[in-house]
């Protein structure tokens, strides 16, 4: 694939469609102003093309630790009420667990607010409040895995790396592989390393951004939208559908998925642990309760009428230090 020909297409693209997010704003130097009778949108996109401008590492981290496995409309409102409460890294490390648990509700997946408390904590303990600029030093902190280290070093430091997330593995996987990425070949090195390489030089940080946007907007999961696709003409995926006798990749997508999910009966998420889990530590955000009164609860509320799975529940919540125990009452702290 002629890459320069990506770049110049997805770069028009993220030009008229890309989205401007709180976490994406940067510092800039106040003497640099910005030129009067110019948009927000233009001024927002000329800052992400800009290296000279810079993110703090911590909204970095914050915003990619909330968006993960959660809807952009849900996490924006969070953002901007979690940085007024804890503006920097030594706020937040020095803040209760319990106080970051109440205001993390309604982002699910708790385990990411203990592990955001904890990063904030060594970040300040080890690191005197900066956060490292390497990726060996990123994966050290808790919750830093390669995809939020390489959002760090990309979003924060503008270094060229690819941030490869869902959105990206897909896009890749669809484009260069003719596949869905949870194909074995989409999870190989080779295949990350072909994502890297396709980062222009320079540009990381406006790239990954662009891809991102593609990947929520256009390149969608279940429902791509090939028809309008700015790329259907160069993406393999579409190309060889149309071999097939498709009219595009999401036609032949669609088709497919039928026929697995003919096949599969889906739990419903009420029902799940994870749900049950939620639940609890919604519960106990109030405050401390009596454990009996929380399997009453969970029983009379939510259904879970299983002690024995109640019980187990609770146990995986003790080990992932979400909840603590004292006697028989189950609280935050």
């Amino acid at each position: 694939m002629d890459l320069s020909q990506f770049h110049s297409i997805l770069f028009d693209w993220f030009k008229r469609e890309g989205r401007i997010l709180p976490w994406r704003e940067k510092n800039h130097p106040k003497a640099q102003q910005k030129e009067r009778g110019r948009t927000l949108r233009d001024q927002s996109l000329a800052a992400y093309f800009t290296n000279t401008w810079r993110r703090d590492p911590y909204r970095v981290v914050i915003s990619e630790l909330m968006l993960q496995q959660t809807q952009v409309e849900r996490v924006l409102p969070k953002f901007e009420s979690f940085l007024k409460k804890w503006p920097t890294v030594n706020d937040l490390a020095h803040a209760k667990l319990s106080e970051v648990m109440i205001e993390w509700q309604g982002l699910g997946y708790n385990r990411r607010a203990r592990f955001l408390h904890e990063m904030a904590k060594t970040v300040v303990k080890d690191h005197k409040g900066v956060f490292p600029t390497s990726e060996q030093e990123l994966l050290k902190l808790p919750g830093i895995g390669l995809y939020s280290a390489r959002a760090v070093l990309a979003f924060a430091y503008g270094k060229d790396v690819g941030v490869v997330d869902t959105n990206i593995r897909r896009i890749f996987a669809r484009l260069m592989l003719g596949c869905e990425p949870n194909d074995k070949q989409a999870q190989t090195k080779k295949f990350i390393a072909m994502i890297d390489d396709a980062v222009p030089k320079g540009k990381g940080d406006p790239w990954n951004q662009a891809l991102m946007d593609f990947g929520a907007l256009v390149c969608i999961g279940r429902s791509p939208k090939c028809e309008t696709c700015v790329l259907q003409h160069i993406c393999k995926a579409n190309l060889d559908a149309k071999k097939r006798g498709k009219t595009s990749y999401a036609k032949l997508l669609l088709h497919q998925q039928k026929k697995i999910f003919s096949t599969i009966t889906k739990q419903s998420f009420h029902t799940t642990d994870r749900y049950f889990r939620g639940r609890i530590v919604d519960k106990l955000r109030e405050g401390s309760t009596h454990m009996q009164q929380l399997n009453d609860h969970l029983t009379k509320n939510h259904g879970l009428s299983d002690k024995v799975r109640f019980g187990n529940i609770i146990e995986r919540l003790m080990k992932d230090k979400l909840i603590t125990i004292r006697g028989s009452i189950v609280s935050l702290d």
